[in-house]
């Protein structure tokens, strides 16, 4: 079976004018959570805590907003720290958009960053937004293709759909896969077992267990045969032959060997990478410019990785230097 594996309290004076900028590059610098026993937290690209409330769980920052664990409830918070003022929800999801997802009284319906809300929950399953529009499901059975503002674009003869990227969503029925563009109107036929989104002009799509690359024309560039294989990402696709990992090219080109037991997507110019059961990073030419050191470790993203030795976090930047190491109080 084909699977997808896959501030401190010192008193501040700022001109207007660089009080400004100031409040910019909070908003816009990279914040990362750190975990500990009992919680997690946020620091900045250069290690330092900018968050320092400790909270059960964390997610990552997207869009300027995070969510995060406090106590026994979910809360959104923003980059100063502060919570952000929503109605009570069960779950919710990041934001997408410029909207997130939120669950309540077993319904979808989606808030604005301001955390007003934008759609009233009434919807049983509902995706993210992107580009304007969003796939959910109602009520009546019906799958709906709605804008920002919960207006019914089109109702779509699919029981299931995915989030927009590049233009197209993927829909499923009776076990095939095809996608509809932004009007509702099906692009590509529904032919595939299996289908992800498109990334970088091109979506990994499967038939017989095979998985191959189309366009956005629908039409077959790199043919069905790999046992594995992942979006492309930063100009490379992770693909496996004969159990081992290495990576394609646009042209369908391998253009790193597979070698490897385990291997991740490129970002931030580098991929995850094991050797002799330890993880490291390589660069687009398959050498490693991290050594395998590491027993687990996350992707790059804005310059930073999460590894761990044992049960020990650290926080790395694109030349393997430690940026962060240590453990947060456990929390009371």
């Amino acid at each position: 079976m084909y699977e997808q594996k896959k501030i401190s309290g010192k008193k501040i004076l700022l001109l207007p004018g660089l009080f400004l900028l100031f409040i910019l590059s909070c908003s816009n610098q990279a914040l990362f959570p750190v975990p500990g026993k009992g919680g997690s937290s946020y620091i900045n690209s250069r290690g330092q805590m900018v968050i320092p409330q400790v909270y059960k769980k964390t997610g990552p920052f997207r869009e300027g907003r995070a969510l995060v664990l406090a106590e026994d409830h979910i809360i959104f918070i923003k980059k100063d720290g502060t919570v952000l003022d929503t109605p009570e929800f069960e779950s919710a999801s990041s934001f997408h958009d410029g909207l997130a997802r939120i669950l309540k009284d077993g319904l979808v319906g989606y808030i604005d960053k301001k955390g007003r809300m934008a759609i009233p929950p009434g919807y049983l399953r509902g995706g993210d937004f992107s580009q304007g529009r969003c796939l959910v499901f109602s009520k009546e059975n019906e799958t709906l293709l709605i804008d920002k503002k919960g207006r019914i674009l089109a109702r779509l003869p699919y029981p299931y759909g995915g989030d927009f990227s590049e233009g197209l969503a993927l829909v499923y029925q009776e076990g095939k896969a095809g996608y509809v563009d932004r009007k509702g109107n099906l692009a590509i036929p529904l032919l595939y077992e299996y289908a992800a989104d498109f990334s970088e002009g091109l979506a990994l799509v499967v038939r017989e267990d095979r998985g191959g690359y189309i366009n956005k024309k629908g039409r077959l560039v790199i043919p069905h045969r790999y046992s594995f294989s992942s979006s492309f990402s930063e100009g490379l696709a992770l693909v496996v032959m004969e159990d081992k990992a290495g990576y394609i090219d646009r042209k369908g080109q391998l253009v790193i060997e597979p070698r490897f037991s385990f291997a991740g997507d490129f970002h931030d110019g580098l991929a995850r990478a094991e050797e002799k059961g330890k993880i490291g990073y390589i660069n687009p030419e398959g050498k490693f410019v991290i050594p395998p050191l590491y027993d687990s470790a996350e992707d790059f993203s804005r310059g930073l990785a999460l590894v761990f030795k044992g049960d020990q976090p650290f926080y790395i930047n694109r030349a393997g230097r430690e940026i962060w190491t240590g453990e947060l109080p456990e929390i009371e």
